[in-house]
């Protein structure tokens, strides 16, 4: 079996999801190449790229670059005389698939590629999938997959409501990876006999439960491991620490991560004069990541809806600290309540809610709260629903079927 994976930019560091589920593949003795929009970032490489060489199966379309249009016009080079690219940059045939660019790119760079199967992660990578496959340069029955962003982001449901229509038709079946998204989709008008839920998950194997006896004390050590964007709630995070300084708990609060709003979050942490207790350690590789997560108490990720409808899928990270037997705080928030139940696996707390995060660390440092139970069932959960094995099995199933 030959799949290709069509993503929009490759390798990225917030995405370990997808290298795993191609290593998956891989595992199970699937034939795979990637097709990349954008090359992504080789500093901070996930080791798996390096140890299943996905790096030499991957055709990147474009470079990164600020000058987006003058950058992928000099990958085209003399190719601008091939016929059987300058067709391709026909705006008024191909729509913004020619006017970007990435159709000549396509065309130029993409070699008789003829797959079983063509897995796009995420929904917009399936869209620009479907109009290469369609202007006939590349085959295989394709399978958009659906995570969050995606299919929430209110500019992206409008400008795509057109695409995706064509998308849900076009493609051969598509992969929710929440029941909520499964319903969102239904409801974008996407065939219910279509759609196949399959989670993200992680290795079980690689996460021991190092934590699973100890008893919360002072200093409470609080871990977030996040990109710092709207939907990831470090705000309400920050805010919540100045309620646990006023309160006197003691307590050290350690973000990992970088992003967009990283400036805006230092501000607010000196505004607040919580620097003490708030260190910024800026993106770590998987093997920091875990040795950051192995020292936790609490793990904290209060994800909420961002402004321009922006939400989560089920962050892979949840599960990580879940499976590792961290007490794990989280909210009601997209499809997180399909992952933790709320005192039984872990701790949900509403949007937007820095004083209710607050008091759930209050709690478990002052209350007889029976934290060894619900490290047990967080991790039973993850071994239950969210175990990468059992999750690869089932795609692969699919695909032989």
């Amino acid at each position: 079996m030959k799949v290709t994976y069509f993503l929009n930019r490759f390798p990225v560091i917030s995405e370990t999801f997808v290298i795993d589920q191609i290593c998956g593949l891989i595992d199970r003795g699937v034939d795979i190449e990637i097709i990349s929009i954008v090359k992504g970032d080789y500093k901070n490489l996930h080791a798996k790229v390096v140890s299943y060489g996905l790096d030499k199966k991957t055709t990147y379309l474009a470079e990164y670059s600020t000058s987006k249009f003058f950058s992928r016009l000099s990958s085209i080079g003399l190719d601008l005389f091939n016929f059987r690219v300058i067709k391709f940059f026909n705006a008024f045939k191909y729509g913004d698939v020619a006017k970007n660019l990435i159709l000549p790119l396509a065309a130029k760079k993409i070699k008789d590629t003829k797959a079983d199967f063509v897995i796009a992660h995420f929904g917009t990578a399936g869209v620009t999938a479907m109009k290469i496959q369609k202007a006939g340069i590349f085959s295989g029955k394709l399978i958009p997959v659906f995570h969050g962003a995606d299919i929430s982001k209110k500019k992206t449901l409008i400008r795509l409501h057109k695409d995706y229509q064509d998308l849900f038709e076009y493609s051969f079946k598509i992969i929710s990876i929440s029941d909520l998204w499964q319903k969102k989709l239904i409801e974008l008008g996407a065939l219910p006999e279509k759609i196949v839920v399959n989670r993200m998950g992680i290795d079980l194997n690689k996460f021991n439960m190092e934590m699973g006896n100890k008893v919360i004390n002072e200093p409470v050590n609080i871990v977030s491991v996040a990109r710092m964007v709207e939907k990831k709630g470090l705000d309400d995070a920050i805010n919540a620490m100045k309620l646990l300084a006023n309160s006197s708990l003691k307590f050290t609060y350690n973000l990992v991560g970088g992003g967009p709003l990283e400036t805006n979050l230092r501000k607010l942490v000196a505004e607040l004069e919580i620097e003490e207790m708030v260190t910024f350690h800026g993106v770590m590789n998987q093997e920091e990541v875990n040795t950051a997560l192995a020292g936790a108490d609490v793990f904290l990720l209060p994800s909420k809806t961002a402004q321009d409808g922006d939400m989560e899928g089920i962050p892979v990270v949840l599960m990580e600290s879940m499976a590792k037997g961290i007490v794990t705080v989280s909210t009601f928030h997209s499809g997180i309540p399909e992952l933790i139940e709320n005192q039984i696996s872990g701790f949900l707390v509403n949007e937007a809610a820095p004083q209710e995060i607050a008091n759930v660390i209050l709690m478990l440092v002052n209350s007889d709260i029976n934290c060894i139970a619900i490290r047990e069932h967080g991790r039973r959960v993850i071994a239950e629903k969210f175990n990468q094995e059992l999750i690869y099995d089932q795609l692969f199933t699919l695909l032989n079927e």
